[in-house]
């Protein structure tokens, strides 16, 4: 008499069988999951990558000429842009009041012939009675638009890392046509050139690697601390709202995440998974490079690329 039910044997074949079909589809799904995964990733990184690269292109585009520098924290010291020996990883720079300018708060044009030098006072024409100037510090651009001088960023120039600033100047606003310089007697302009620039703020940025994380966790008042070492250290950040060149404060203001001096302003992170920053002066340009790295669960990592040109 025939029986109606399964063998042992035939049931574990259907179960290897069924085993088999799942452990593909299982991998069908997990190849599908990554190759999601990666597809969002370089989304993601390439959009990341490029905000961060237009912004800093912004506020590079509005600088002081020649203000730019390269400085190392290892040895805390800093070298101009134009006259890198080796490669800095930290960028910083004077930034011009952009914003001001835009609203015709003031030109950047002085009148040579009615400003009266033996009393410091220079004509300033279209300069707002509403013009705030505490914190701001003039600085002539005569021969740095040029290039000339592009050796004192770090020698003198602008206050950078224990440095003098004989080339910027506290000033007072007296009214819309005229601005006075209120430094000491020996700190005054050698020459006093047509175009001038206003700044109140230099810019630092670095990666986290460059940095200690108690340093900004003990002076940078806006800093909430990252857990995990490995993402701090790629993490971008942007610096700003100190003033080196500052000689009304103690000497060596310097940005809030340094290892030394008197640390001041805030800080931002303009983007994590970096794994790589540099800038690079070329043909009269700063060349920006930026590498980015993401691990994706279950695969290798995705790498993005990508390069900016400041003039």
């Amino acid at each position: 008499m025939k029986k109606n039910g399964f063998t042992l044997i035939e049931i574990i074949f259907v179960v290897v069988i069924a085993s088999i079909l799942s452990m593909g589809t299982f991998k069908a799904v997990e190849a599908l999951y990554i190759r999601s995964a990666k597809a969002k990733a370089v989304t993601d990184m390439t959009l990341r990558s490029q905000i961060v690269l237009d912004q800093l292109g912004v506020l590079l585009y509005n600088r002081v000429p020649n203000s730019v520098i390269g400085y190392s924290t290892n040895d805390n010291t800093c070298e101009a842009i134009f006259n890198l020996t080796e490669s800095r990883p930290i960028l910083e720079w004077l930034g011009t009041m952009d914003d001001e300018l835009l609203e015709q708060q003031y030109d950047g044009f002085i009148d040579m012939g009615g400003s009266d030098r033996a009393n410091k006072v220079l004509v300033t024409p279209y300069m707002s009675k509403d013009f705030d100037d505490s914190g701001v510090n003039l600085i002539f651009a005569g021969a740095f638009d040029s290039g000339e001088d592009d050796a004192q960023a770090c020698k003198g120039a602008f206050g950078w890392h224990s440095n003098d600033s004989n080339s910027s100047f506290d000033i007072d606003v007296l009214d819309e046509n005229r601005t006075k310089l209120t430094d000491d007697a020996d700190h005054q302009p050698k020459d006093i050139y047509e175009k001038y620039y206003l700044t109140h703020t230099a810019y630092a940025v670095t990666r986290g690697e460059e940095l200690n994380q108690q340093d900004l966790i003990d002076n940078c008042g806006n800093y909430e601390k990252i857990d995990d070492e490995a993402d701090f250290n790629n993490t971008l950040f942007l610096f700003y709202n100190y003033k080196p060149y500052d000689e009304s404060s103690s000497k060596d203001v310097t940005f809030c995440g340094d290892n030394t001096g008197t640390r001041e302003g805030n800080v931002s992170i303009l983007a994590n998974d970096v794994s790589a920053f540099e800038a690079i002066y070329e043909n009269d340009v700063i060349r920006l490079n930026l590498d980015m790295n993401r691990t994706i669960k279950g695969s290798t990592y995705v790498h993005i690329y990508k390069q900016k040109v400041i003039f």
